[in-house]
C-alpha cells in the first residue's frame, strides 16, 4: 500500500484544507457545557492531519501566524453554522495575538460578518512558537480584552506556561495541565499542586480548567477542590458535531457525593459509600 502524500503548508492554507473539531468544556458545579475549544486538523489522511505535524510544518516555512489566522476564521465559522453555545476558546501563539491587536479593524469586520460577539470569545495563548516579549504580549492581551473578548493560559504547569506569565498576562482562565491532573486520585504531590493552584486562582479571580479529564476519581478530586471546568475524554472526545451535554459516565460521577482522599492515595465516601469503592478500584 501506497503511503498518502504530504500536502504542503501552502496548499493547506491557498486551498482551506483544514477541518475543525470541537471539544465541550464542562462546568464541574452544575454539569453544563461552557463551551468548546476548537481544534484544527489537516487534510484528512496525510501526515498533516496532526495538529502537531501541521502545526510544526507551517512554523518551519515561517506561516505560523497565517495558518493560525485561517484555522481560526474557519473554526469560528463552522462554530456559527453549528449554532453551538457557550464561549468559543480559539487557540493562537504569542505573534499571533500580537497580529490579531495590529489588525483589529479586520477581524471586528469578520465577527460581525459571522454574528460572534467578542465576549463568547477566549483567546488561548498556546506554545506552537517562543513567546517574544511578554511586555508587548501583556499590551496586546489587555487591547483584546479591552473589547470584549476573554484570555486563557493554556498548559499551565508545562514548558512556557508559568507563575510569571500568570502574574504579567492575568488570564480570565488558567488550563491546568493533564500532566498536572491526571493521577491526582493516587499522588499528594499533585494534590498538593492543584491546592496552591485554586488558592492563586481565587486571589487572581481566575477561573481553572482542568484539562486531559480520563478518570472519574480524578474528575471528582477537581470538583471538590473547587476547579471551575473541565475538560477531557470523560466529559467529550473532540468532533466535528460537538454534544450540546456532557457524556453521562461524567455527570453521573458530578451528581455523587464528595469524596475524601485517604493516605496512599485511596478514595473513600464520607460514609464508606459504593462510589467510593468503586473508584477505588477502577471500576
Amino acid at each position: 500500500m501506497s503511503r498518502p502524500l504530504t500536502p504542503s503548508i501552502a496548499d493547506c492554507l491557498e486551498h482551506q484544507r483544514l477541518r475543525p473539531v470541537f471539544q465541550p468544556i464542562g462546568s464541574l458545579a452544575t454539569g453544563e457545557v461552557m463551551g468548546y475549544e476548537a481544534l484544527i486538523r489537516g487534510p484528512a489522511g496525510t501526515p498533516l492531519e496532526s495538529p502537531i505535524a501541521l502545526f510544526a510544518e507551517a512554523a518551519r516555512a515561517g506561516c505560523l501566524v497565517r495558518l493560525e489566522r485561517l484555522a481560526s476564521r474557519i473554526a469560528i465559522a463552522a462554530f456559527m453554522r453549528a449554532r453551538l453555545p457557550g464561549k468559543l476558546f480559539l487557540n493562537y501563539s504569542a505573534d499571533s495575538i500580537r497580529e490579531i491587536d495590529g489588525s483589529r479593524e479586520e477581524v471586528r469586520a469578520f465577527l460581525q460578518s459571522q454574528g460572534l460577539t467578542t465576549d463568547r470569545i477566549v483567546i488561548e495563548l498556546t506554545e506552537q512558537a517562543p513567546l517574544g516579549s511578554l511586555e508587548t504580549l501583556a499590551q496586546a492581551v489587555a487591547a483584546i480584552r479591552g473589547r470584549g473578548a476573554q484570555f486563557a493560559l493554556d498548559d499551565y504547569g508545562t514548558g512556557h506556561a508559568n507563575l510569571g506569565q500568570w502574574i504579567a498576562l492575568k488570564p480570565d482562565y488558567v488550563k491546568i495541565a493533564r500532566v498536572v491532573v491526571d493521577g491526582v486520585v493516587s499522588s499528594p504531590f499533585q494534590l498538593e499542586a492543584l491546592r496552591a493552584m485554586c488558592q492563586l486562582a481565587k486571589i487572581g479571580n481566575t477561573a481553572l480548567v482542568a484539562e486531559g479529564i480520563e478518570q472519574e476519581a480524578d474528575l471528582l478530586i477537581c470538583r471538590d477542590l473547587g476547579i471551575h471546568y473541565a475538560q477531557g475524554y470523560l466529559l467529550a472526545r473532540p468532533t466535528a458535531e460537538p454534544p450540546l451535554t456532557l457524556s453521562e459516565a461524567s455527570l453521573r460521577a458530578l451528581r455523587s457525593g464528595p469524596i475524601e482522599v485517604l493516605p496512599g492515595g485511596a478514595v473513600e465516601a464520607p460514609c464508606g459509600g459504593s462510589p467510593a469503592r468503586r473508584l477505588r478500584s477502577g471500576e
